[in-house]
């Protein structure tokens, strides 16, 4: 999808770059135009010196001046107007791809980040950690009790819930993190300069919202997350990181058991990570 991108952003600028092109041959046409009209203006104020009948030469001179001036001023403008609308359209159809491609990357229930996002920003974030010798934090959580609200209460309640979560976590960890869809019930927060110690502390104090949430959005349903947590470090391997966040999810216990450091996030396999 990334190369995808490129290739239509390329292709657009190459177009834009066409019209340019013709834009400046439309500039180099007007000055050759302006200079015949100098030049015609230049014989009828010394017309004496080219041609014996003066007057009816200079007459015959002007209308064709004038005649000239009409023909290259129309086709001036006929090209300057086509190569506007083409530009014009151009803008449009590049505006219009990047909203599809926008919309394509978005979860439509929970209006997160869906797991297509993944592909692009995940690469991105690391090229830009490894310059930098940054940690990223990948925090890895689960809408526990999902599959059994769908089951008792219905396909509607658990969507609330999906969406409930999706809301609760874009307003609990902070604006420059990446929250995406990862799966049906799962969501993924990329946290970029994030060390293991700052990612518990996010963790912590997102399970101390989750009760205050719960009594001021009065929904019928409380929210269980789990929580499975890999710290990447430049020069690591990205998938294994991931990989390392969900057996993490799967060995983590339900709740504020986390929060509360029964279980430490970096514990077990890979914690030094």
């Amino acid at each position: 999808m990334q190369e995808h991108w490129q290739e239509g952003t390329g292709q657009f600028n190459r177009q834009i770059e066409a019209i340019a092109g013709r834009d400046f041959n439309l500039w180099i046409f007007s000055f050759i135009v302006v200079f015949i009209l100098a030049l015609g203006i230049f014989l009828l104020g010394f017309s004496s010196l080219f041609w014996a009948r003066t007057p009816r030469s200079a007459v015959e001179l002007g209308f064709a001046l004038l005649l000239m001036v009409l023909i290259f001023g129309g086709y001036i403008f006929y090209r300057q107007h086509r190569s506007s609308r083409t530009r014009q359209e151009l803008l449009r159809e590049f505006i219009y791809g990047e909203k599809v491609q926008s919309l394509a990357l978005i979860d439509p229930l929970t209006q997160t980040f869906n797991a297509c996002y993944l592909d692009r920003v995940l690469p991105r974030e690391i090229n830009r950690a490894n310059r930098r010798g940054e940690t990223i934090a990948l925090v890895l959580i689960e809408v526990a009790g999902w599959s059994k609200a769908k089951k008792q209460r219905g396909t509607l309640v658990a969507d609330q819930m999906l969406v409930g979560a999706a809301d609760f976590l874009k307003t609990t960890f902070r604006g420059s993190d990446i929250v995406l869809r990862y799966g049906i019930k799962r969501f993924l927060i990329i946290m970029p300069e994030t060390t293991q110690r700052q990612a518990n502390r996010a963790v912590e104090r997102m399970y101390d919202r989750l009760d205050p949430w719960h009594l001021d959005s009065n929904n019928p349903f409380e929210l269980d997350l789990r929580v499975g947590m890999a710290v990447y470090e430049p020069g690591a391997d990205a998938d294994a990181i991931l990989k390392l966040a969900e057996m993490r999810l799967h060995g983590e216990p339900t709740g504020r058991d986390l929060a509360l450091g029964l279980v430490p996030c970096g514990s077990g396999q890979g914690s030094s990570l």
